[in-house]
């Protein structure tokens, strides 16, 4: 019977994030609300993590703030205590995009942060160098260019293999970085 249920609740959830791709947000939020609700009769905090973490993605892009926020704290406590530092690295990095989407910059900076730090730990190179990029886009915006530097150089550096483009792009990002770096 639990692996009825817990086969249930994976395939709802699956579903959902279809739904979710294809912009079925109510739907998918339906799916992800009842996966949970069976994640929770199995006592299954991971599932339910997830699903907590995936709720949360659809609030922001309906732009439910206080409830993506709610989901997300939720998913990130679970993820936190199960010691399951990816799964944390992934709702902060949700998180951070959510404060963007609400235009609260340097909380999306802080979130998304936190988020590389902990992809970084798990060996996660490929989500560290993605939130790299994404912090160095928002400073970007705020012209804050050396910062926006600072933060694409980091994510070449977590880019793996660097490619050819790669190490030319660092090469070149490298120059104003130097000569800021230089004493007058």
């Amino acid at each position: 019977m639990g692996n009825d249920k817990a086969a249930e609740a994976d395939s709802l959830k699956e579903r959902g994030m279809k739904l979710f791709r294809f912009g079925e947000y109510e739907e998918a939020a339906s799916l992800f609300g009842e996966a949970h609700a069976l994640y929770v009769d199995l006592n299954d905090e991971k599932g339910q993590g997830e699903t907590l973490n995936n709720l949360g993605a659809v609030r922001t892009q309906e732009g439910h703030w206080d409830q993506a926020a709610e989901a997300f704290d939720k998913a990130r406590q679970i993820f936190e205590s199960l010691g399951d530092k990816n799964g944390e690295a992934q709702t902060l990095g949700n998180l951070g995009t959510m404060y963007r989407h609400r235009g609260d910059k340097e909380g999306a900076v802080e979130h998304l942060k936190a988020a590389a730090d902990l992809f970084h730990e798990t060996g996660g190179r490929e989500m560290e160098s993605a939130t790299l990029r994404a912090i160095s886009r928002i400073r970007l915006g705020q012209a804050k260019w050396f910062e926006a530097l600072h933060f694409y150089d980091l994510s070449l550096a977590s880019a793996e293999p660097p490619g050819v483009k790669e190490r030319i792009l660092r090469r070149l990002i490298q120059i104003p970085l130097n000569m800021l770096a230089r004493p007058q």
